[in-house]
């Protein structure tokens, strides 16, 4: 029962996690759309990247509420972490002149942050919510 909750309890953190982030770069966003030095062709790629940030914070939350039965989004999440960090790392290589150790530092901070999220589609999987009672309670029955 303990590791049960204990599972529930790391799911809930690390999808709120996730929202948290994305509504802080969503706010970063914002903050940069309203820069009177930018041009109309930043501030348009910045209503995209707005609308992404919140979208899928909204979405994080929704599974907040049915986590379990939800885990699939924390799943898919990974995967934009993943593109992103790859497109991060190609940027700081290509275009900010960033050393190789900076470079592998992005990458493995963003490789670790998504795997994070995979390790909670893995602890949310309704069989291992299961007391070991009950589980082992089945495999005799088949």
């Amino acid at each position: 029962m303990i590791r049960q909750k204990v599972r529930k309890a790391s799911v809930f953190c690390v999808v709120l996690f996730g929202a948290s982030i994305n509504i802080f770069y969503g706010l970063e966003l914002v903050k940069e759309f309203f820069d009177l030095q930018l041009n109309d062709r930043v501030r348009e790629i910045l209503i995209s990247a707005i609308a992404l940030e919140f979208g899928w914070a909204a979405l994080l939350l929704w599974v907040l509420g049915d986590p379990y039965a939800r885990r699939h989004v924390v799943l898919l999440t990974a995967l934009p972490m993943i593109i992103g960090n790859l497109l991060q790392s190609s940027n700081q290589a290509l275009f900010l002149g960033s050393t190789p150790v900076e470079i592998a530092v992005n990458l493995l901070l963003g490789s670790a942050v998504a795997g994070v999220f995979v390790l909670a589609f893995i602890f949310s999987e309704p069989a291992r919510l299961l007391p070991e009672s009950h589980s082992a309670e089945e495999g005799k029955s088949v």
